[in-house]
């Protein structure tokens, strides 16, 4: 066993022989930004730790002496580590004059301009003049500078309030005389950060946008070819295991496939349960840090809701958002899953700490707690036994509430729920209390059909947001659902 781990540097940038797949997103580098005579923009968008760094290095980083070979020159920079928008303007002169200084391509009009570029106590308009000169001398000696800026997000708080510092790099790129090429780097795009900014300008209109999501199905047969190329028989089990914790996210499949081999070295034996469970704090660290950045522009309730329901005002774009960035996927029944069954149980937890519609949220506790008490009260602490095996069609309702909260326990141990009602949904609920109508007519009164078409409006605005536009609620359908959740509270208000 004594052999290297394929995955032993997860977590950082992974390029050359550890790069897996993306050939697709390589290409569109390599149409874009390298092929060309004179190169385009392109922003690179993505969830977190979704592979966007490795992406671009591998494109563009690796091949730097090629790029240099033909007078491109590739310049990597992290926004995050600069807290002004000045300093970052002139990280851009420093840093491709020290490239072309060590490359020994500088010429003396290209030092003459960086002297002035770089001289201190003038205003920002005759800085950026001498920025423009300084790169037009850089284009005049056939140079084309390729500037790589990661953690664009941080142009949020670089440029905040201030339109120049994103006009300032669309005319850097958009004038031919003293023209510079951007890959930015970023999980929002271009145009949520300059509206969370305040500051709108047109520098979005310049770039090419590229999503980079989940691995496809070609980036997988390579991620499992890493596997086996360590004796570890990759079975069907195995791939089906894989995908239910880390579906096609790249770093959980490093993280995971790290645990793996490890386990295998160890045990001879590769059980993918088992090395999930050795990783499970890092996984439930990663979905919190996930959902902590979708809920700073109310992105999280959105996508609760199209997973989960009730649909209050998520729209079907929303859902092609969260596609774009492999959050979600379409499944058979029209619906959407989580990219993988472990995240979605995750955000199945949040979901019920979360209020997406506080009235309906009420409803649906005061529903739950009436068909307790009163089932506790009719049949003791057995009622679901009971319920089971007098009732066949409640059986299956408590057989498939029973499977969720193991898939929970499986996934979360003590952090799931023991509450076997808290899996039940409206309809599951209505079915119990119209199996049981002796029990609660007095309390609903009316007949069954009266409940049952409020059931049925109740459901639907529970169930998540569909693929087919057309089976979205409409408003006036949420206002009639208000009207009926705000009935059933008066009712059961009275009832106690």
């Amino acid at each position: 066993m004594d052999f290297e781990n394929p995955f032993s540097d997860y977590g950082g940038i992974v390029h050359g022989e550890r790069f897996i797949g993306r050939h697709e997103s390589l290409q569109v580098v390599e149409s874009r930004v390298l092929r060309p005579k004179e190169p385009g923009n392109l922003a690179i968008i993505g969830d977190y730790r979704i592979g966007k760094s490795s992406l671009v290095y591998q494109a563009v980083m690796e091949r730097k002496g090629d790029l240099i070979a033909r007078n491109r020159l590739p310049l990597w920079i992290n926004l995050a580590t600069y807290d002004q928008a000045s300093s970052f303007f002139r990280s851009l002169v420093i840093r491709s004059y020290d490239e072309l200084d060590e490359l020994g391509l500088l010429t003396d009009p290209i030092i003459h301009a960086a002297k002035h570029a770089l001289e201190d106590r003038v205003s920002w308009t005759e800085g950026y003049g001498r920025l423009q000169r300084y790169f037009e001398k850089i284009r005049q000696a056939g140079i084309n500078v390729l500037f790589i800026l990661d953690e664009f997000d941080h142009t949020r708080n670089l440029f905040r309030g201030d339109v120049s510092g994103f006009q300032g790099l669309r005319e850097l790129s958009y004038r031919p005389e003293w023209r510079i090429s951007f890959v930015t780097i970023s999980r929002r795009s271009l145009r949520d950060i300059e509206l969370q900014t305040k500051a709108i300008s047109t520098l979005d209109g310049i770039f090419h946008k590229h999503y980079l999501s989940m691995f496809n199905e070609l980036d997988m047969q390579e991620y499992f070819a890493r596997i086996s190329s360590v004796g570890i028989e990759v079975t069907p089990t195995l791939k089906e295991r894989v995908d239910l914790y880390c579906g096609g996210h790249p770093y959980l499949l490093e993280m995971l496939g790290y645990e793996i081999v490890e386990q295998f070295r160890t045990f001879q034996a590769a059980d993918v349960d088992q090395a999930a469970h050795c990783i499970e704090q890092s996984l439930i660290d990663h979905y919190e840090h996930m959902v902590s950045i979708l809920g700073e522009d109310d992105s999280l309730n959105k996508l609760l809701q199209i997973l989960f329901g009730p649909v209050v005002d998520a729209k079907q774009t929303n859902a092609e958002e969260f596609q774009r960035y492999g959050l979600i996927r379409l499944i058979e029944q029209g619906t959407f899953a989580a990219f993988s069954t472990h995240f979605h149980t995750f955000l199945k937890m949040i979901e019920r700490q979360v209020d997406l519609w506080p009235l309906w949220r009420e409803t649906e506790v005061a529903l739950r707690d009436i068909v307790v008490t009163k089932m506790l009260e009719q049949h003791g602490e057995q009622w679901i036994s009971k319920l089971s095996k007098a009732k066949p069609n409640l059986r299956v309702i408590f057989e498939k509430c029973q499977e969720a909260q193991q898939k929970e326990v499986t996934a979360f141990g003590s952090k799931a729920s023991q509450n076997l009602v808290d899996f039940t949904y409206p309809q599951d609920l209505f079915a119990i209390i119209f199996a049981e109508w002796s029990v609660f007519s007095p309390i609903f009164g009316k007949d069954k059909n009266y409940w049952g078409q409020r059931a049925q409006l109740l459901a639907k605005i529970r169930n998540p947001l569909a693929h087919n536009r057309d089976q979205a609620l409409y408003e006036h359908e949420r206002q009639i659902a208000k009207g009926y959740c705000e009935e059933i509270l008066e009712v059961l208000r009275a009832a106690e």
